[in-house]
């Protein structure tokens, strides 16, 4: 996935993740949509080209931070990607 791409992707995730942690949903809801939104986030990040985007650090630490998994390689590459640019 080009970056273009992979910013307007993250960027709905984003807010789709937002909302689905404040949603006021069923246990069954719950799971089934939740289930949704962990496939379409691990789908972004399997077509991640570029881990030095910041929007891909910024859905990480949100996905993360909501309770969804990201695949630690992936974290790894943001996280080296990021300390590149620190030094």
């Amino acid at each position: 996935m080009d970056s273009r791409n992979f910013i307007k992707a993250a960027t709905a995730l984003r807010q789709e993740i937002k909302d689905f942690s404040v949603a006021n949903l069923s246990h069954e809801e719950t799971q089934a949509q939740g289930g949704a939104l962990q496939k379409d986030i691990n789908a972004a990040f399997a077509g991640l080209q570029n881990p030095t985007l910041p929007s891909a650090e910024k859905l990480r630490d949100e996905a993360l931070a909501a309770g969804f998994f990201v695949n630690p390689l992936v974290s790894q590459r943001i996280h080296e990607a990021g300390r590149c640019w620190q030094n």
